[in-house]
């Protein structure tokens, strides 16, 4: 930097301002307790004189949800420790470190007597540890509600361990209607890393989405699937082969009326050429050949005409069984826990 000199005394005060280091940035400091804030802190000071620790910790909580100072966290870790709740000592120790740094270090001003108290809470905070455990939960999605048996603990990523007593926990996170959900053990003086992944990550999705008409951006409800539920499938099945069976059984009754009918016929003709050397109406052999004949060629008809949608009624029976039966799968080796053959069955 460039001083001006005008005067000894000058120089010298110049020159002692332009070599003098910058002065560092004040810390930030808790501002002043508001009035209620004080009237909190003085019942919290009466009733820890009272020996009612939980009651006071209870107001430390209270000031830490309208403050988040690291003196409420401070002061709720420290009687949490002395109440034997050593996971939320933990807890709020962490914070404590979290946001005060170290006497070396400190984020924050620190009173005089901090490296004392700094230790103090240090040793509390080992001593703590050694009765609970931590889970360590890491999820694939940010923003995601991460809750320990029911409890919401914060959202993905969280900035520290959860700290909790030895022992089995559900842990599952929520995200835009989704919840993903498994089991860990904690174990005393320990830490475990709990793993949470959405099926559906944010990687997976595109980069920059195609622009969509709002006609397009709709909800639209999707068309409901044609393929048959198995019931209707096998009623399908079912009703073709009925079907088949009826038809054959009407061309078989069919085909017995025309031998009938030609039995008949064959014997009116019989009878009409011993009557007369031609057949004329009004006759009463001509009229049974007539009668006889017609009813041979109905039931003939009939017959084939049955036996025809009998036998389409069957191929269609079988197309529908081979189309519509589910899909095996047969896996031969170790099924289970000894060797086998094992089936499989998919729509």
């Amino acid at each position: 930097m460039r001083c001006p000199l005008h005067s000894p005394i000058t120089t010298v005060l110049l020159l002692l301002w332009c070599t003098a280091p910058a002065a560092a940035a004040p810390l930030p400091q808790r501002p002043p307790p508001t009035g209620p804030e004080r009237e909190m802190l003085d019942e919290a000071k009466r009733l820890l004189d009272e020996g009612r620790l939980a009651d006071a910790r209870d107001i430390h909580l209270t000031l830490w949800g309208l403050t988040k100072s690291a003196s409420d966290a401070f002061r709720v870790g420290m009687l949490s420790f002395r109440l034997h709740d050593f996971a939320k000592a933990a807890e709020f120790l962490s914070i404590y470190f979290d946001m005060v740094g170290t006497p070396d270090a400190p984020k924050i001003w620190v009173p005089p007597g901090f490296k004392e108290s700094y230790e103090l809470a240090r040793a509390n905070f080992a001593e703590a540890r050694r009765h609970v455990g931590a889970l360590d939960v890491r999820v694939s999605e940010p923003g995601a509600a991460v809750l320990v048996d029911g409890r919401q603990v914060g959202l993905s990523p969280l900035p520290r361990p959860v700290y909790v007593a030895p022992g089995q926990y559900r842990v599952s996170g929520q995200l835009a209607g989704e919840q993903i959900e498994t089991t860990a053990a904690a174990d005393a003086g320990g830490e475990r890393t709990v793993w949470l992944t959405f099926p559906r990550t944010r990687a997976e999705a595109p980069a920059h989405p195609p622009p969509v008409s709002k006609a397009a951006s709709r909800p639209v409800a999707a068309p409901p699937s044609s393929t048959p539920s198995p019931a209707l499938r096998w009623w399908i099945v079912g009703a073709l082969a009925a079907t088949s069976a009826a038809l054959a059984t009407v061309g078989a009754l069919s085909v017995l009326e025309a031998n009938d009918a030609s039995e008949d016929r064959d014997a009116a003709m019989d009878r009409a050429q011993w009557e007369v050397f031609h057949c004329r109406p009004g006759l009463p052999a001509c009229d049974a050949y007539a009668d006889a004949d017609g009813r041979t060629k109905t039931f003939t008809a009939l017959s084939v005409g049955a036996f025809v949608g009998a036998g389409l009624s069957a191929g269609g029976a079988v197309a529908a069984g081979f189309l519509l039966a589910p899909e095996v799968k047969v896996r031969v080796g170790v099924v289970g826990t000894a060797p086998g053959v094992g089936l499989s069955f998919a729509w």
